[in-house]
């Protein structure tokens, strides 16, 4: 008996932005898990000059189904989220990997991968995963703001509508979109205080769902610093972070290994290089670079590498 499947394109998840990749990652997490979407698949297609998410599942998918997933999956606050884990990691004493690690199983494994991803028991407590470009002492109050808030409606115009950026930035962003470099010479008010953080410039929602993405990042240590899935480089200067776009349906267990694919990484990638990745299904390859503007880390626009 020959399978029957069900495609919905997400025409505001766009593949070409780091928040817009992320944000795919995160949903794609929270839905191979739910009931209402078996046998998930995950593809992108050209879309008006970019790349959007593509939902594959066995049974009909639509707005409603993908939002009361969402919402009935999705936790409110901190201490059910994996997110907690940054509060123990400062807590005296240190948090026991250990112990995460043994209440681990192969179905029940959302500390655990969380946990492999923002800290390591190699390294300082000072560490951090190349993704965090929120600074250390908002970081946890941005996601218990963004936990709290995030609300259906911002889902829907994060998956199914062109991004309007409607949303506060101030306290409930995790600073993953480009376009949050809000140095002075960028705009018109003085960027600390600035009045319009208050009332737009952010999406609530794709920052909620990048944020369950975190976890198929894994982070492990090099010369006492956190090396994440996906980056090169740790200066100023020379960390970027490569990702591919695909057209095949792929199942969200097979991220990582796309994520981990070696020749994303060289630069530039060779001719051979991208036949084979051409072969595979990967029909463009995007990069970031993660910079540092004062402070606070920053990706800057995404370009095409492949």
């Amino acid at each position: 008996m020959t399978q029957t499947y069900h495609e919905l394109v997400l025409r505001g998840l766009d593949g070409t932005t780091p928040l817009g990749f992320l944000a795919t990652l995160g949903l794609a997490r929270v839905l191979r898990d739910r009931p209402e979407t078996p046998d998930l698949g995950l593809a992108w297609t050209a879309d008006d000059g970019g790349w959007v998410a593509k939902l594959r599942s066995g049974r009909p998918l639509n707005q409603q189904v993908i939002l009361d997933a969402l919402e009935a999956a999705l936790v409110k606050n901190l201490p059910d989220h994996p997110a907690r884990l940054y509060e123990e990691l400062k807590a005296v004493g240190g948090l026991d990997f250990a112990a995460v690690r043994r209440e681990a199983t192969a179905s029940r494994r959302r500390d655990a991968d969380f946990l492999a991803a923002i800290a390591s028991n190699l390294v300082g407590a000072d560490a951090t995963s190349q993704l965090q470009t929120t600074r250390r002492d908002y970081h946890l109050g941005n996601i218990k703001s963004i936990l709290e808030r995030t609300q259906r409606e911002h889902l829907r115009r994060t998956l199914f509508k062109p991004w309007d950026y409607a949303d506060p930035l101030d306290n409930q962003s995790l600073h993953l979109d480009p376009s949050e470099d809000r140095r002075h010479a960028y705009q018109w008010s003085k960027p600390s205080g600035d009045p319009e953080r208050k009332k737009r410039g952010g999406m609530l929602g794709a920052n909620r769902l990048a944020l369950e993405a975190f976890a198929w990042f894994t982070a492990w240590p090099v010369g006492g610093k956190l090396k994440t899935l996906g980056f090169t480089g740790f200066g100023a200067n020379d960390t970027r972070w490569t990702w591919p776009l695909w057209e095949p349906f792929v199942p969200p267990d097979l991220l990582p290994s796309l994520l981990a694919l070696a020749p994303l990484q060289d630069d530039p990638i060779e001719n051979g290089d991208r036949r084979r990745l051409r072969r595979m299904g990967i029909v463009a390859v995007y990069r970031v670079r993660r910079i540092l503007v004062g402070k606070t880390p920053n990706f800057t626009p995404a370009r095409k590498v492949a």
